[in-house]
């Protein structure tokens, strides 16, 4: 026997479900409603006789009939041997849309998406489909909607602006509300712009909907001073004025311990990359390294490796430095613990022979449980005699200690 509250979470379910909403964009008629529910049989009305009676009453103090809006009771005439002529509820149903509504307590909400609705198709009409899609995420932006529209106007009529947000002058617009929709305008933009006005290999929205941002830099180190910028051979540059640099170079190292491409030894034509981590990832955007010779050196771990296969996805040229076996055995005492929920235990597709068998080793734990020897740990003699040895490393001033 369905009871008010039940009545309740079924026309809750209908709301969720975005049904409802959708109606006053297509138009379909959705009423009368039925709920549908099981009424008593004739041997529950014989044996539970006063239980159906207090459920009968409860339905009815809760009906349309006692109250302004709310659902209607169609009743049956049931002839029960024990109890004579009685009438049993056959159908529960809202007839109207203001019943149904009021009886949830959605009046409000509803005349809000009808007013969305009314808005969108007067000033953006290629909106109606977001609405279709995600009524109930556009109703929680009721209060935002028409500056989000605003924004999506300006950059219609100003499309690649150019600028930084905080230069976009959008009248009723302050940098800090599009800063907080981002996520939002950017499904809408992507919908009411040309292809043109977007550049869809970017997920970032600065950079999708042309726009500056603050940019992630680039730090890297010159290693021979006979090509220093200016003078200057520690710089950190903007990733579109790295893409631009010009320099005579023939090989680039890269490293994520920053402490290490400080210290990294000079180097005929050559400069150093440092602390990009998985940030590896952006260099794909500089031009000129592709023409360079690049090597890679990363922890050896499994994420060591991971970023490793990652750039050479980019640059197949390039090699690891310090990332072999006997690197690692030497180092012994020097190992730490990788922490075990962090690893990283997916293939990896491009490492060479003796990378991917020491990638193998480490992930299966064949050498110890976890191995892991950081780049630092690395004893400073065996770099440099790990970069001698391919033949860079220019023989101006040996470090102390070091051994012919």
């Amino acid at each position: 026997m369905i009871t008010p509250e039940e009545i309740r979470g079924k026309a809750l379910r209908l709301w969720n479900s975005k049904k409802l909403l959708v109606s006053c964009l297509t138009g379909e008629n959705l009423f009368p409603l039925r709920i549908p529910f099981s009424p008593p049989d004739g041997r529950t009305l014989s044996n539970q006789y006063p239980e159906v009676r207090q459920w009968i009453s409860r339905l009815i103090a809760k009906s349309k009939s006692e109250l302004p809006r709310s659902y209607s009771i169609g009743f049956s005439t049931v002839n029960n041997r024990a109890l004579g002529t009685q009438q049993v509820p056959r159908e529960i149903r809202f007839d109207e849309l203001e019943d149904l509504l009021a009886f949830i307590g959605k009046e409000k909400a509803f005349r809000q998406f009808q007013t969305l609705a009314v808005t969108t198709k007067k000033r953006l009409p290629q909106l109606e489909s977001f609405l279709l899609n995600k009524p109930h995420k556009a109703l929680g932006l009721y209060p935002q909607w028409e500056k989000l529209l605003t924004v999506c106007e300006y950059f219609i009529a100003n499309p690649q602006p150019g600028r930084y947000i905080r230069q976009l002058d959008i009248q009723g617009i302050d940098t800090k509300f599009i800063e907080q929709h981002k996520p939002v305008l950017a499904e809408l933009l992507d919908m009411v712009l040309s292809e043109t006005a977007v550049n869809a290999m970017y997920k970032r929205f600065e950079q999708r909907f042309g726009l500056k941002y603050d940019e992630p830099t680039i730090r890297f180190r010159i290693l021979d001073t006979r090509l220093t910028i200016a003078g200057l051979s520690d710089l950190s540059l903007p990733l579109s004025q790295f893409k631009t640099l010009q320099t005579d170079v023939e090989t680039v190292f890269i490293t994520e311990n920053k402490i290490n491409g400080l210290s990294f030894p000079e180097v005929n034509r050559a400069l150093v990359i440092f602390g990009l981590g998985y940030g590896v990832q952006m260099l794909a955007e500089v031009d000129w390294l592709p023409a360079k010779s690049v090597y890679y050196w990363g922890d050896i771990d499994t994420h060591g490796f991971a970023i490793l296969s990652q750039l050479r996805s980019h640059f197949p040229q390039t090699r690891s430095l310090l990332m072999d076996r006997n690197t690692l055995l030497e180092h012994r005492l020097f190992w730490v613990v990788e922490p075990g929920e962090k690893r990283f235990v997916d293939e990896l597709k491009n490492l060479t022979g003796p990378e991917e068998e020491l990638f193998t080793a480490l992930r299966g734990n064949s050498l110890g449980t976890n191995v892991r020897l950081e780049q630092e740990r690395i004893q400073y003699e065996y770099v440099v005699g790990a970069v001698l040895n391919r033949g860079h490393i220019r023989k101006l001033q040996k470090p102390q200690g070091l051994k012919e």
